[in-house]
């Protein structure tokens, strides 16, 4: 059974924890995806969300990844790869121990030690505006290849994949001379690109009646991962990430 307030009440206790640790050493972060589009929609979770999402920049990622795992309280976890052998993600997660959760959408997932429910920690990072299609390339090749390491993927669906993303990086790197760099903007794996000005100054979104940072210009990147985001979904497109969550 999955019940979505339960997961959004322990998901806020577990952001309050990573929001606290961050903000007192001054690290930036901001909300984002869900998270965000929650915030501004609803002023919280979306209904029939269960997920955390927030975004580290770059270049304070690793020194934000270090201070959270020092100062986690017992009940919570960092899982990267330096504490889960097969981990494949490209980002750190934050579980929670007093909890056990299944996905059926993303099977492998399940196959990490720990299975409480999850809060995303994304890896925002600044590059050329002419090099961004290149890097999510080789971002999404070097995802695959953790995956084949780990054995969690077939060697026909490993072949079949990188073999596409191969030629599609043969061809953008010979057009990235080409390109106007422009400016340098901030980007992530999936296919939104944020510039300064969409992201600073930082501002506070109200969420659950708290406070958490977010971007300067929201609208920028809701626009272009939901389209017209303050339209509601489809009800059959209302679907929570966990297919089973049990609480200890």
């Amino acid at each position: 059974m999955v019940d979505v307030k339960l997961i959004q009440k322990r998901l806020l206790e577990m952001a309050v924890v990573i929001r606290d640790i961050l903000e007192k050493e001054n690290i930036p972060y901001i909300i984002t995806y869900g998270t965000l589009l929650g915030a501004v929609r609803h002023k919280g979770f979306i209904p029939w969300d269960d997920d955390f999402d927030m975004f580290l920049f770059d270049d304070s990622y690793e020194k934000a990844i270090e201070l959270i795992r020092k100062n986690l309280p017992n009940n919570l976890f960092l899982e990267d790869s330096k504490t889960e052998p097969l981990y494949f993600h490209g980002w750190a997660h934050i579980k929670d121990l007093n909890s056990e959760a299944f996905c059926e959408q993303y099977k492998q997932d399940n196959l990490y030690s720990h299975h409480g429910i999850s809060l995303d920690l994304y890896r925002l990072k600044r590059i050329p505006a002419n090099e961004v299609i290149v890097y999510r390339i080789n971002q999404k090749l070097e995802y695959l290849n953790r995956k084949k390491i780990h054995d969690l993927i077939s060697d026909e669906e490993y072949n079949k994949i990188t073999k596409t993303l191969k030629k599609d990086l043969e061809e953008e790197e010979r057009k990235i001379n080409k390109k106007s760099m422009k400016e340098a903007v901030w980007t992530f794996i999936f296919e939104d690109v944020l510039t300064d000005t969409d992201l600073f100054p930082l501002k506070r979104y109200e969420f659950e009646n708290q406070l958490f940072y977010g971007p300067n210009n929201a609208e920028s990147q809701l626009k272009q991962c939901y389209g017209d985001y303050l339209k509601l979904p489809n009800e059959a497109d209302r679907k929570p990430h966990y297919s089973m969550v049990n609480f200890y």
